[in-house]
């Protein structure tokens, strides 16, 4: 990984940290890094980073060698309490990212401390009433984390992107979720005379080969590296996605027109509710498939209740003739309209949310790295 020595612990740098909580946690660390130029960095090999560090690597950040065992001079930690937890418990200043305040319902969703608390803004009104955010006094509002406002030249066709494919507790949801939604709406586009540019996901071997065997020569099937996923869009007519929040902010902020697909989560529930236009591009699950009073219900629970649910009635009812039906029937009234238009199906407000978010954590990060080494020089 570009010579990064993971078990490094540079005195002063940033141990950076984050989990495999899909895009959102990947997309948001690379565009803090982007924004922390001249900042020693180090991968905090503990936690999913290690792993995860190759789709955000790419030669732009500095990663460095340290004296083994110094200690960093701050963390920053998206997406993952436990590894804030741990590292704060080392004595070290944590800086959390959460991508997804609004989704927390019991303590163990959320770092017990953190330095600063960075929440992302969203269109909810409130927290839920067992939200752990309420009164803390650590919690710092950003706005969302997304790559800066660049012009959106057009004309590749349509991306089709799927995350949420692989919760741990997903089981055979992810192959009946790719059956009846993405399988029919590759079809449906092409029916429809639809150019497609790409097929975004890390999507299971069997669907690569049966979408590459129906889609013209060239068009991308398969993950894209972030780099690479944000120029896709850029170039990009329309976006249908899966309700990540991240893809949703980063399409709204390109004025993409983006259609919403059935989702696969309880983030993915919220997220459409919350940043959808409905009764434009957003496509609901019949209520055959997903029982959403059900859903409130196991919420107090905590989201793994939630999951556990929605992954079992997408495996089980993803199967019935007549909800693939249905949902075929969807696609074909988007896509099939007597203009080329897609209906965009994000709410015209998130705008008003902002895009700086990545760099006022930067700002953060900042100021807790010079307080450090101002206390170190004192001490």
């Amino acid at each position: 990984m570009n010579g990064v020595e993971l078990n490094a612990r540079p005195a002063g740098g940033l141990l950076v940290a984050t989990t495999d909580f899909g895009w959102g946690s990947v997309g948001k660390l690379r565009l803090i890094l982007d924004e922390l130029d001249g900042v020693d960095l180090v991968v905090d090999d503990a936690s999913d980073t290690a792993r995860l560090a190759a789709q955000v690597i790419g030669g732009r950040h500095r990663f460095v060698h340290g004296a083994g065992g110094a200690s960093p001079g701050a963390a920053l930690v998206v997406n993952d309490p436990a590894s804030a937890d741990r590292i704060a418990r080392s004595g070290t200043p944590v800086v959390y990212v959460d991508s997804l305040p609004y989704l927390w319902t019991v303590d163990a969703e959320v770092p017990v401390a953190a330095t600063v608390y960075c929440a992302q803004r969203s269109l909810a009104r409130e927290l839920p009433p067992t939200s752990p955010l309420r009164g803390r006094a650590d919690v710092r509002w950003v706005e969302p984390i997304v790559p800066p406002p660049r012009r959106r030249t057009g004309g590749a066709g349509a991306v089709i992107n799927v995350g949420g494919l692989h919760s741990h507790l997903v089981g055979g949801a992810s192959d009946a979720y790719l059956r009846a939604v993405v399988v029919p709406l590759v079809g449906a586009l092409r029916r429809g005379g639809r150019r497609i540019a790409a097929v975004c996901g890390n999507l299971p071997p069997w669907v690569r080969t049966e979408l590459a065997a129906v889609l013209p020569r060239g068009v991308h099937v398969g993950p894209l590296r972030a780099y690479e996923f944000e120029a896709a869009l850029l170039r990009a007519d329309a976006l249908f996605t899966s309700p990540g929040s991240t893809t949703i902010l980063q399409a709204a902020s390109l004025g993409l027109p983006t259609v919403l697909l059935p989702p696969q989560n309880l983030s993915q529930i919220l997220n459409a509710e919350i940043f959808g236009a409905p009764g434009r591009g957003v496509i609901p699950w019949p209520e055959s498939v997903i029982d959403r009073d059900l859903v409130d219900a196991l919420r107090p629970e905590g989201e793994d209740a939630v999951l556990g649910y929605v992954y079992r009635r997408i495996g089980e009812r993803c199967g019935d003739p007549a909800v693939r039906a249905l949902l075929v029937e969807r696609f074909r009234a988007l896509v099939e309209l007597p203009t080329a238009a897609v209906p965009d199906g994000l709410s015209p407000r998130l705008r008003e949310l902002g895009h700086g978010g990545a760099r006022q954590v930067a700002r953060i990060i900042r100021r807790t790295l010079r307080s450090c080494a101002a206390r170190g020089r004192r001490g």
